[in-house]
């Protein structure tokens, strides 16, 4: 059964879908088409809305929006239909600590794949669990701020990132 919460943080509602006890996919509080995308969940995989969706991931989301630091998730994830790479790529992300930063190619070389550097930000670009998943924290080389496929763009990559004290270039 797949079901959501809306999760209410200080940057708007957070979208944390769940498919049993594994997250499906998640969305930023600044997504355009959220009410396109809940008729999407309702319409196609039956989705029903519940608030009780896995409390203590929306405590650590609603922390975090209010600036808590070192906040981190603790969810499994529901990887199917990914190939070992696109896999081993999301597992390096999430290693890279709150208000760190690693860039393409470093976290290409922590997954085992030194060199695909175009390859991760292809994985990143199409990240099923934002924020859960840390793509934000994947940076450009020369620690500049990359690209960022949120509604708004690379201005939510560094807003999150001011907020967990990161900093990078312009």
């Amino acid at each position: 059964m797949v079901r959501y919460s809306l999760v209410p943080t200080s940057w708007g509602p957070f979208l944390l879908v769940m498919q049993g006890e594994r997250v499906l996919e998640t969305k930023l509080p600044d997504e355009s088409d959220l009410d396109r995308h809940l008729t999407r969940l309702r319409t196609d995989l039956g989705a029903v809305e519940d608030d009780c969706a896995h409390p203590p991931l929306q405590e650590s989301i609603q922390r975090y929006f209010e600036g808590a630091p070192g906040v981190r998730f603790q969810a499994r994830l529901v990887l199917d239909g990914m190939t070992e790479f696109q896999k081993a790529i999301i597992r390096a992300c999430r290693t890279i600590g709150y208000g760190k930063t690693l860039s393409y190619g470093e976290l290409a070389k922590r997954a085992g794949f030194p060199g695909a550097a175009r390859a991760v930000g292809s994985v990143m670009s199409s990240n099923r669990h934002p924020l859960i998943t840390p793509c934000h924290r994947v940076v450009a080389a020369g620690n500049r701020i990359g690209g960022f496929s949120s509604s708004s763009g690379t201005e939510l990559k560094r807003a999150l990132l001011e907020l967990e004290g990161a900093t990078v270039s312009a």
